[in-house]
């Protein structure tokens, strides 16, 4: 209705004397009185009144004069017109192609006509992994952008004119927004041109601009002189373009002489006022707009003498402004060039003191280990350095750290005997893993001492993931925080949609990431390790040593029987202490207490049970979820092909290490007798001799988990009654050693095993080949395959990669360099796996020195999300047919798509509900218990979008990873453009889900969103 309204102004303004007009316009916005001089008041109100309705009046002239963009009023065309809406809307920011439809007017067959003006006019830009794809005006097209656009709202207007203010500032040229040259009137309306120049807008001009000259602040504003500047640009240009049309005699309109010549005797002519003002400090941000506009005079000017061409007249206008510019531009430069040489003048001072102090101090420099490395073992080998286990393992250096508590911002060096530092922590079950999806582990009765937890399926049915965002409190202060974070949210409407009380959970006080407990700082123990002592024990404990070593210490802790191995007597009960033995390392009160804070977490968590501090199963988990969370790293490293060390995020690699030594020292809080029986149970897996009745095969056991329990379970085996003691660091390297090479060798056996149909004639015949393919002659007569040895080293890198991360942050010895520089794809990180590790390049040389330990192994399979279609259509083609299996009539209700497995489910419906934990809830809710451990990613198909969950009762929406042509989503399918896949969204969804981000991506989720009433996703 505005547009008509201005139109029919625009036709009376063409039919009517313009002096005439005008003043029916002051009439109406009841300003004749005020500029006819026959009123005068102090009142401020009333003058910041008629202020207003100044700049509103100055707003209509310059619409009316200018708008002109409207077929038979002007020479345009319904695409001119589309293309100008465009335009000004691209001037205020880039817009996705749907806000361009929202904000474009339509026609009367409902359609914008933007498809066949955009490209002229815009650039598209795609989209990255998030957000829109966005168009961009062209630069040629922002000469006819105009501040006082009239579908402008006065937000848009504001908008506007910083952006365009801002793009000139970068560009270095003025900030003048001068109006548009327009288009020329139709014949019938060219009289409208006339309100330009006729006497009462030169005397509206005038009063205005003397209000400003005399420096009477409350007669005028800003945004009054801004118009009136902009209503002066106007009259130019258009006086500007009848002179380049026609010859100065047929050109009526002088704006530019009655600008000069009326007022002129007095001193108070339009062009005379113009150049009194322009220097006024309340103008400053208008200083270009009066250049520009006494050039217009200039131009007109000498075209109405002919004097020169215009372009000429222009450039010598221009001179002076551009030499004063060119004049700024060099003392700029000079000024930047000369704090450039005063920088490097500094540095080379600095450079220069430093190389003194260096050369003063060279002897401590000499004794200082290198910067990157983890301390220099006393050995005179490198390559020593870069060994984690085994008698030629480097040692651990003493390293100081000293962190900041993040609610307190007091600094506490990490040590054991110290108050407790806490790092914030989320413990989640997960099934990111998992090889057979929907199947939940069984028979965890805690009397049969042989099930869940004590032996992770291979499958990974149901890991326990910890993840951290890496902030330290101190303990005290994370406790005081807690029991605010409980009182406040308890008050809060719907909090327990966010933050689950019961459950323990909180919002990380820096960075509101989701947790639900925190993980003990406990530092390394310093290893000073003997090489001479090492070197001697070697020679007396090999493997089969050893293992009789610990038959006896198992025997006589346990009191069974005969356990003889090897053909030899066994040795005495207390000969394992004989190989070195040291001290249990003592922690405070507070960093056990915060021991205990951390395994019920992850046993609560881990089992779904409630918290007891005594189950037997408390170490169990803490070694599970060490175990799961270094797998869950491992794949991410290997999905994105990233070096095994040096690639991890800060946050990551300080959390884990944590981990690593809060499942270290979580025996101490337990019973001996508790974790020796585990240990015991454990290593009957890999020894048969002492297995019991209900030990699993290897084909039922992950051996990462296995690994991690038998190393972090053996020191409870030198625990005396009287004292007690824990391995020196000599019998731990070979405990290590030992322990990884019957593991290796047991998963060796699985991959062989678990390789059919392959042919063992052919393939080179190197001694490698020849090992291989004797040992796997020996497993089975019924599987064989070309290039065993390839497929031993493909089926074991995972659990060796799992494994160097462990020892890593369990010893802290330094890895070798290759495994910060290649990718999980390369051909030189096995040995480099094999040399950290102790391990032979040739692993098949350990079953020829150690033939009869091992038994097989199962394969590893890295998931990921489901594949979708790459046209959206496919999708709503094979929602289409899907039907409920419980609904009896032919509604198609809500398909939705699991993408962890491909199940299509029938969501938001009462015909497939079922219990869970005594609860209805919905056929979704039902399936991620099972197939996610609780956690569910879901695409509603018919409304095109993510669907979140964490339990019953969290849930979030989140974008699909389908894109339109214009790099939008399309939630709920309104617009209906065809859609398609985007790669790079949906290998972050994948992300999302292998780094277990999804539980806090909800919560965060929630955080932004007020929700007055609560969803019941208990019923999704």
């Amino acid at each position: 209705m505005y547009d008509k309204d201005i139109l029919m102004l625009q036709i009376a303004a063409s039919k009517m004397d313009p002096n005439h007009f005008l003043m029916l316009i002051l009439l109406r916005f009841e300003l004749f009185d005020y500029f006819n001089g026959s009123c005068s008041s102090t009142d401020q109100d009333e003058l910041i009144q008629w202020n207003r309705l100044t700049e509103e009046m100055l707003y209509l002239l310059i619409v009316i004069t200018g708008e002109r963009y409207v077929p038979g009023l002007s020479q345009v065309t319904r695409e001119d017109v589309t293309m100008r809406e465009v335009i000004h809307l691209l001037c205020i920011e880039p817009m996705a192609h749907s806000s361009l439809v929202k904000g474009l007017p339509e026609n009367e067959s409902h359609e914008t006509g933007l498809e066949s003006v955009i490209t002229k006019v815009a650039t598209f830009k795609k989209p990255g992994v998030s957000g829109h794809g966005l168009y961009e005006v062209n630069k040629e097209c922002l000469a006819e952008f105009n501040p006082f656009f009239y579908h402008y709202s006065k937000s848009q207007h504001s908008k506007a004119e910083e952006s365009q203010k801002k793009r000139r500032t970068q560009e270095g040229s003025d900030k003048a927004l001068h109006p548009p040259v327009p288009p020329v009137f139709c014949p019938a309306f060219s009289r409208i041109v006339n309100l330009l120049y006729c006497d009462i807008t030169i005397h509206v001009l005038r009063f205005i601009l003397q209000g400003a000259a005399e420096d009477h602040a409350s007669h005028w504003t800003e945004a009054m002189i801004q118009r009136a500047l902009h209503l002066i640009g106007q009259a130019l240009l258009e006086e500007k373009t009848q002179l380049e049309d026609s010859t100065v005699e047929e050109v009526t309109f002088d704006f530019s002489l009655k600008a000069r010549s009326i007022g002129s005797e007095h001193g108070k002519s339009v062009f005379l006022l113009l150049s009194k003002i322009k220097a006024l400090p309340s103008l400053e941000a208008q200083k270009d707009m009066f250049k520009w506009l006494l050039q217009m005079f200039e131009i007109v000017k000498c075209l109405r003498e002919n004097s020169s061409p215009t372009a000429s007249m222009s450039v010598e206008t221009t001179k002076p402004e551009e030499s004063a510019q060119d004049k700024e531009k060099a003392e700029r430069k000079r000024k930047a060039e000369a704090a450039k040489l005063h920088r490097q003048k500094i540095m080379a001072q600095m450079s220069a003191m430093q190389k003194n102090f260096i050369e003063s101090n060279k002897m401590l420099y000499d004794n200082m280990p290198e910067s990157g490395t983890q301390g220099e073992p006393v050995t005179s080998n490198d390559t020593e350095l870069c060994v984690a286990i085994g008698p030629h393992r480097g040692s651990t250096p003493a390293k100081r750290e000293v962190l900041t508590c993040i609610l307190c911002q007091e600094e506490q060096e990490v040590l054991a005997q110290a108050p407790a530092m806490v790092m914030t922590a989320c413990v989640q079950r997960s099934t990111v893993l998992t090889q057979c999806r929907g199947k939940l582990p069984t028979n965890r009765a805690p009397g049969t001492g042989t099930s869940y937890p004590l032996f992770m399926p291979p499958e990974l049915t149901v890991g326990t993931h910890t993840g951290s965002c890496g902030h330290v409190m101190h303990a005290t202060c994370w406790q005081k925080y807690f029991e605010a974070v409980q009182n406040m949210t308890r008050n809060r409407l719907h909090a327990e949609l966010i933050i689950d009380l019961e459950n323990g959970e909180y919002l990380c006080p820096l960075c509101k990431s989701l947790c639900n407990t925190v993980v003990p700082l406990i530092p390394l123990e310093q290893v000073t390790f003997n090489y001479e002592n090492a070197e001697i024990i070697g020679q007396h404990l090999t493997l089969p040593r050893w293992i009789q070593v610990l038959s006896a210490r198992i025997k006589g802790l346990n009191g069974d029987g005969d356990t003889e191995l090897c053909g030899e007597s066994q040795p005495d009960f207390r000969s394992i202490l004989s190989y070195g033995v040291q001290e249990q390392r003592k922690f405070s009160d507070s960093i056990m207490d915060m021991l205990v804070v951390c395994a019920t977490t992850v046993h609560r968590v881990g089992l779904q049970t409630a918290p007891n501090e005594l189950c037997p199963h408390v170490p169990l988990m803490a070694w599970n979820t060490c175990a799961f969370t270094i797998q869950a790293i491992e794949n991410i490293l290997q999905e994105e092909d990233k070096p095994l060390f040096g690639s991890l995020q800060n946050r990551q690699l300080t959390g884990l290490k944590a981990i690593v030594q809060f499942a270290a020292s979580q025996r101490l809080k337990s019973s001996h007798a508790v974790i020796q029986r585990h240990f015991t149970d454990m290593l009957g897996v890999l020894l048969p001799a002492m297995s019991r009745k209900n030990t699993p095969s290897l084909l039922e056991v992950d051996f990462v988990h296995l690994l991690v329990g038998l190393v972090l379970s053996i020191p409870s085996l030198y625990q005396e009654e009287a004292v007690d003691l824990q391995p020196s660091a000599v019998s731990s390297a070979y405990n290590h050693l030992h322990i990884l090479h019957l593991v290796t060798m047991a998963h060796v056996l699985q991959v062989l095993l678990s390789t059919a149909g392959a042919n063992m004639v052919g393939g080179e015949e190197t001694e490698e080949a020849r090992a291989a393919g004797e040992l796997y002659a020996a497993v089975s007569q019924h599987t064989g395959g070309s290039s065993v040895a390839e497929r031993v080293k493909k089926g074991i890198k995972p659990f060796l990669r799992c494994a160097a991360l462990f020892f890593s942050c369990l010893t802290g010895v330094h890895p070798p360099e290759e495994l910060f520089s290649t990718s999980a794809a390369s051909q030189g990180q096995m040995e480099a796996l094999c040399s950290y590790l102790a391990l032979p390049s040739n692993v098949f040389q350990l079953f020829q020195e150690h033939r009869d330990a091992v038994t097989p192994l199962a394969m590893y399979i890295r998931n990921r999300l489901i594949d979708l279609p790459e046209d959206y259509s496919a999708l709503l083609n094979q929602a289409s047919h899907f039907q409920c299996p419980k609904s009896t009539d032919d509604e198609r209700k809500h398909p939705t798509l699991c993408l962890f497995c491909g199940a299509m489910l029938c969501s938001q419906s009462s015909c497939c509900l079922s219990r869970l934990d005594g609860e209805d809830v919905g056929a979704c809710t039902a399936h991620a218990a099972t197939c996610g451990a609780g956690v569910g990613m879901f695409l509603r198909i018919r409304e095109c979008e993510i669907v979140l969950m964490a339990s019953k009762t969290r849930g979030s929406t989140y974008p699909a990873p389908y894109l339109d042509d214009y790099g939008e989503t399309d939630p709920h399918l309104e617009r209906g453009n065809p859609l398609h896949l985007c790669p790079e969204r949906y290998r972050k969804l994948n992300q999302l889900w292998q780094q277990h981000c999804i539980l806090e991506e909800i919560a965060r989720s929630l955080e932004v969103v007020n929700v007055m009433f609560a969803f019941e996703w208990q019923m999704f």
